[in-house]
């Protein structure tokens, strides 16, 4: 059947060697097979260099079936890992499959292929070659002892492991084809290499007849097909057992450009061997995604959007097969894991709200059988003041740290240089409690300043330790970097300014960008994201805008449901396509930003986004000097989500706050006791809190921090 050209079910690739016999009936019964699956295809053929008849062949098939089959040509002979690579990256299908022209493994079995591909939700298809009418030979016993190598020295139990008869989504193909050592045999591997790279997969037997035209390079020398196959295997272990590198979407689209991972430009390899030390002091998976993004950073709008396409189609397979919340929402909504393909049609699915997360965090929203050992557990309580908890994994913690620390380079830092952080630390709820693994200091030269509980003693201490450490970058939450700068602005400044200071947390307002610039005497750069969702977006050296981190995050920016316009501000709606164990597909930020246009002058093609709105920033003043940013509470408050179900803050004058509360289900009078007391140590014993229970409808749509105190008048009180 013909379909949009933008869109084929099935790409059918197969490499011709020598085969002008049976190309003819091959595109016959595929196109046939098509038919009967009532599938939109193609079929590509590959002539690998033939010295018989084939081009001609093919180029007739061509003739007679076009926009249907695809004639690929190669001078020379490349091998057929080397000819699926080339019809691969020609194929328009959604998925591919790839068969071998001898008519051997029967055409028909294409759609029993890509039907299991649908229906067991797994990564990668094989047909397993069926005993029935198979030929009992010295080249069967062969197999069978190379199938139990194989499955011997990488721990696997497939039926025939190298059986070469694969259906899959095409990137995953891509990602299996980036293979680096140099082999006899590569298409022996690829379920090696499916199993190395995490992709789960399925087999199904089909029916395997003995060639009836043409020969086998394996005739007549099977021995030595056999040797190197032997020595193709300890290549494999090496590459695929001793070293495996993770599944990497980013290599299959620097590969297409001629480019490497590794040869992306880094600022640590121009400051030499400091650089590079503290690079691999920060561990080996923040150094591969950090390399990745100074690499994939400089790639074209297309190849952008096609690494997103790559991540977004492997996260939704994923989700749909391990995530029970989103396989029940798709199948709601009748849609396969093929119908969302890009960021347009990911707009099928529904938005997630921090509601959603917190009714089905531990019944349906983890992945399932996922190792608890390797999560991370994040607390939030955000601008809302709805306290919220979600898990990341190590890779996933480890892709942000990378990107952060890209961020950071935005603004000319160099890696290894002194940063200064202003912190906000969890307050415990004992002093046995301890920090979490995510808030230490994973910069090597990173020092903490915690910025609660401030008073004119604490600003004088990170006065003089701003002096004494001479950081590079000064990075914090907007609140606590603004309170510093108005103290350093009556206290004649720092002796030598940062290279820059970086905010974030709160919206930064013209006044406060000029305030703290003035201060510290640095350009100021913002960066966006949440404890969720980190960093969405920074802003970037000689760049307008937010720059996007497309690599891991899917932005949209709605007007009423539909996408925003340049210079329109819009709902900030987030999918993170590095999340696995916890997917967040199309997250509702509550946050608000406005839309911008391609800058044709800039340097990056990352998506830019504009100023973010929706994160009032505030300061609450106690008793004394004592004075805590807003942020403070949401801190403070996450770690109490089982008894506080949402608050809000209200201040009006110094010394006295209302403390507005929707009970959890395990509120109790000992809880609100024990808050109290977390909040006057940081504000003072003396500080009033009057306590008002109330409902969640009185919230809605209310920030959970408010002052309306002018600092004039606290500094009078």
């Amino acid at each position: 059947m013909t379909s949009d050209n933008s869109r084929l079910d099935l790409s059918v690739v197969v490499p011709c060697f020598n085969e002008e016999f049976n190309v003819p009936e091959l595109t016959e019964r595929v196109l046939a097979a098509l038919e009967a699956g009532q599938l939109s295809g193609e079929l590509l053929l590959v002539d690998d260099g033939s010295t018989d008849a084939t081009p001609a062949v093919i180029r007739r098939q061509v003739a007679a079936f076009p926009g249907r089959v695809m004639g690929l040509f190669h001078a020379a002979n490349a091998g057929m890992a080397g000819a699926w690579r080339t019809g691969v990256d020609a194929a328009r299908g959604a998925n591919v499959a790839v068969l071998d022209a001898d008519l051997q493994y029967q055409p028909e079995d294409l759609l029993r292929l890509y039907r299991a591909l649908v229906d067991q939700s797994v990564d990668v298809v094989q047909g397993w070659r069926s005993s029935v009418g198979r030929e009992r030979g010295q080249r069967y016993q062969l197999s069978r002892g190379f199938n139990v190598l194989l499955n011997a020295a990488f721990g696997m139990r497939l039926r025939d492991n190298k059986s070469g008869f694969i259906c899959c989504a095409k990137e995953v193909m891509q990602d299996l084809l980036t293979y680096q050592g140099r082999y006899y045999y590569w298409q022996s591997f690829i379920m090696v290499a499916a199993h190395a790279k995490g992709y789960s997969y399925h087999e199904i037997e089909t029916l395997f007849e003995p060639r009836k035209q043409g020969k086998s390079f394996i005739d007549g020398a099977a021995y030595l097909t056999s040797a190197r196959c032997v020595a193709d295997l300890g290549k494999a272990i090496w590459e695929y057992r001793l070293h495996p590198k993770p599944h990497d979407a980013a290599s299959q689209i620097l590969g297409a450009r001629g480019a490497r991972v590794e040869a992306g430009t880094t600022r640590s390899e121009r400051v030499g061997a400091k650089g590079r030390r503290e690079l691999r002091q920060l561990g080996a998976d923040v150094a591969r995604h950090y390399r990745s993004l100074n690499a994939t950073q400089w790639l074209s709008a297309e190849q952008i959007a096609e690494l997103q396409v790559v991540k977004l189609r492997r996260l939704i397979r994923h989700a749909y097969r391990s995530v029970p919340y989103y396989r029940a929402r798709m199948q709601e909504l009748g849609l396969r894991p093929d119908d969302v393909r890009d960021p347009e049609t990911l707009r099928q699915l529904p938005f997630l709200t921090r509601d959603d997360v917190r009714k089905h965090l531990h019944f349906d929203l983890l992945q399932e059988k996922v190792s608890h050992a390797n999560l991370e557990k994040v607390s939030t309580s955000g601008r809302s003041g709805e306290p919220m908890v979600s898990y990341v994994d190590s890779d996933q913690l480890s892709f942000r740290r990378a990107a952060t620390l890209r961020a950071l380079e935005w603004t000319g830092y160099r890696l290894g240089e002194p940063v200064v952080r202003l912190w906000q630390q969890v307050v415990p709820r004992s002093e046995a409690h301890l920090q979490s693994r995510l808030d230490e200091p994973w910069l090597r030269n990173c020092t903490l300043l915690p910025v609660f509980e401030i008073t004119e003693q604490r600003l004088e201490e990170m006065r003089k330790h701003l002096e004494a450490r001479r950081p590079a970058v000064v990075e914090g939450p907007t609140e606590a970097l603004h309170m510093l700068a108005v103290y350093l602005q009556a206290h004649g400044g720092l002796c030598k300014s940062p290279r820059a200071v970086m905010t974030g947390g709160q919206t930064l307002s013209l006044e406060a960008r000029a305030t703290i610039a003035n201060a510290f005497g640095a350009k100021v750069f913002d960066h966006y994201g949440s404890r969720e969702l980190w960093p969405i977006a920074c802003e970037c050296e000689g760049e307008s805008g937010h720059l996007v981190t497309a690599e891991g995050f899917i932005v949209e920016l709605l007007v009423d449901g539909r996408p925003a316009e340049p210079g329109e501000v819009g709902e900030v709606v987030v999918t993170d396509i590095a999340s696995f164990c916890m997917p967040l597909i199309r997250y509702r930020t509550g946050d608000w930003a406005r839309c911008l246009g391609r800058d044709e002058a800039s340097k990056r093609a990352l998506q830019r986004i504009g100023e973010i709105q929706g994160r009032p920033p505030s300061i609450v003043y106690g008793t004394g000097d004592h004075r805590v940013p807003g942020s403070f509470f949401a801190h403070t408050l996450q770690e109490y989500d089982y008894a506080v179900r949402r608050y809000q803050i209200r201040q009006t004058s110094p010394g006295s706050i209302q403390f507005r509360i929707v009970r959890g289900r395990r509120f109790s009078d000992e809880t609100l006791n024990e808050i109290n007391v977390l909040i006057r140590r940081h504000l003072g014993n003396g500080l009033h809190i009057d306590v008002e229970m109330t409902d969640l409808d009185s919230l809605a749509d209310e920030p959970a921090c408010v002052s309306d105190v002018d600092p004039e008048q606290a500094r009078s009180a």
